[in-house]
């Protein structure tokens, strides 16, 4: 199993843990009331992540193709310090998630 840890600003945390052709991200960010996972795998559909006790939101997507993603946190778009970043049309920047890294 690989885990990558990613940081943010303030007590939010946001990490990968892959397992097999499964990818489940996390973002600790227990003061948030609502969050939204969006990701280009279908045209960025807005999904609820699962909340787990700890205030970690976590979401499940297949591991086998490159995707970009992002947050939307109590109405907000929440963009996590992620390790890579690409500009989407709209001239804001998506995290990227990509299976060999």
């Amino acid at each position: 199993m690989i885990a990558v840890s990613f940081l943010c600003v303030g007590c939010a945390a946001h990490y990968a843990k892959i397992n097999a052709d499964k990818v489940n991200l996390y973002l600790r960010m227990p003061e948030a009331r609502v969050v939204y996972f969006s990701a280009s795998l279908d045209d960025f559909a807005l999904y609820r992540p699962k909340k787990l006790n700890s205030g970690t939101w976590a979401v499940t997507l297949p591991a086998t193709r490159e995707f970009t993603y992002f947050y939307k946190v109590d109405g907000n778009i929440y963009l996590p310090d992620c390790k890579m970043r690409e500009k989407d049309d709209f001239g804001d920047e998506n995290c990227v998630f990509m299976p060999d890294m």
